[in-house]
């Protein structure tokens, strides 16, 4: 939905599902990621907006694409302070008069229903499909499997070969090869 449409909570929630639904298909944060995700971890490195996120077993840093960092600054500037919990001050809250930190059913439930108003959600399509289709199109776009490995913080790149599989197998798939006759 279009935070641009409505006003006051209403146009902060939909901006903030929308940016958290960015961050998984555009930057391939994890569920986790988003949700551990705190205003500290931002810092402005000259004309880009960075993010230290927090993985699964490691850190790793993240540059945000230019259309995301300004709508992270503009969410920011909209949303005003949050109170810091025991991990820091939470780029992603609950919108009201007590906001806090959203819990990870919380972040799934909010972009899962923005996937569903967009006409993506069906069964076996979970938030994480968001994070491949970021890989799979990383791949697709620059050919360079090492920066798709750094850029979803995989320690193995057996693990992010897969996406180059699917890329490949595409592109040289049998089929578009069988010469055909046109009349």
């Amino acid at each position: 939905p279009d935070p641009d449409a409505v006003t006051g909570w209403d146009k902060l929630r939909r901006m903030r599902n929308q940016l958290m639904v960015g961050m998984m298909a555009l930057q391939a944060l994890r569920t986790i990621e988003v949700q551990r995700a705190n205003v500290e971890d931002l810092t402005d490195k000259g004309e880009h907006l960075v993010m230290l996120v927090r993985g699964k077993t490691k850190d790793r840093i993240a540059y945000m694409r230019p259309d995301v960092a300004a709508r992270v600054r503009e969410y920011l500037e909209l949303r005003g302070p949050v109170p810091r919990d025991a991990d820091g001050t939470p780029l992603f809250s609950t919108i009201g008069y007590h906001p806090h930190r959203l819990g990870r059913p919380h972040v799934r439930l909010c972009t899962a229903q923005c996937l569903r108003l967009a006409g993506l959600k069906r069964p076996g399509i979970s938030n994480h499909a968001l994070r491949h289709t970021a890989a799979t199109l990383g791949y697709l776009h620059t050919g360079d499997l090492r920066a798709v490995q750094d850029f979803l913080g995989h320690a193995d790149p057996r693990t992010t070969s897969r996406y180059a599989h699917v890329v490949d197998m595409a592109k040289r798939n049998p089929a578009l090869f069988i010469p055909v006759k046109t009349a």
